[in-house]
């Protein structure tokens, strides 16, 4: 259920390109969205900040410095002027909300961060997503904007980032990594077919994502499964998917990537929606 998000004005994701926040008076403006299977923006960027939340389904954000995923429940803040691609493989309800970079409160991030939303921000969200786009500065819709923006920084960071490595031998192994999850070739193997050795690529790896190539194949191989298990997949599907023949030696992984189950995750996603099943 969207809960208050009903009220917002809902429209496609083709209808997007009409609107135009960067223009609008107020200091935080929103639209709920909707987006059909296989729907995709190609990559653009606003003057403003966003901050979109996922009410249903799972979008993907991609920048020159990395990919997101945004399962239901979280929220990603996307700094003004980051170029952005949004990608879509199943039906998303999406509320976005355009902050302007002098508004009260505002976070002080840069690039994007994911962050787990609250009962409380959920609402104030909804909220914000409902107003009109002309509201006066002192106005109690600019002091509702203002409470949104202070309590985002009070939110726990999600885990649902994987920075990209720019150098071409280590992009080449992250690319064998993203067609098959569930290759097994050491990473010997994988910087050999890449034309360096594992040295190199690990030496890259640390460099240019802050983690080594195990640490970021597993979080790969994590967000992978994130996304199937949004989706409805089985557990012991989405684990055989990234190349887990034993499911509990998947649950432990997702436990030490997520901090619990994948049962409890999508458990607590449902009640922060509103949602019993």
């Amino acid at each position: 259920m969207w809960g208050s998000a009903i009220d917002c004005q809902t429209m496609s994701s083709s209808r997007q390109s009409a609107l135009r926040p960067d223009s609008a008076k107020a200091s935080v403006v929103g639209a709920a969205t909707h987006w059909p299977p296989n729907s995709e923006k190609k990559r653009h960027s606003h003057i403003r900040h966003q901050l979109m939340y996922s009410a249903r389904g799972v979008i993907r954000v991609t920048t020159d410095s990395g990919r997101w995923i945004l399962p239901p429940s979280k929220a990603i803040w996307i700094t003004g002027g980051t170029p952005h691609a949004l990608l879509v493989k199943r039906p998303v309800d999406l509320i976005v909300l355009w902050v302007r970079r002098d508004a009260p409160g505002t976070p002080e991030w840069t690039g994007c961060n994911v962050v787990n939303v609250s009962p409380l921000v959920r609402e104030l969200i909804c909220k914000c997503c409902s107003q009109p786009w002309d509201y006066l500065p002192k106005s109690p819709a600019a002091r509702l904007a203002q409470v949104l923006l202070e309590q985002l920084e009070a939110l726990e960071q999600a885990p649902l980032e994987l920075p990209e490595p720019s150098d071409h031998r280590a992009a080449r192994v992250a690319q064998m990594v993203r067609a098959n999850p569930a290759d097994r070739r050491t990473l010997a193997e994988l910087a050999s077919a890449a034309g360096a050795s594992h040295r190199t690529i690990e030496r890259l790896f640390v460099t240019e994502t802050g983690m080594s190539f195990g640490r970021w194949r597993v979080r790969y191989k994590m967000l992978v499964a994130l996304e199937q298990l949004a989706h409805g997949e089985s557990v012991g599907n989405a684990a055989h998917a990234v190349g887990y023949e034993n499911p509990s030696s998947f649950i432990v992984t997702f436990r030490a990537t997520f901090g619990t189950t994948p049962s409890a995750y999508f458990q607590d996603s449902s009640e922060s929606n509103g949602t019993t099943g």
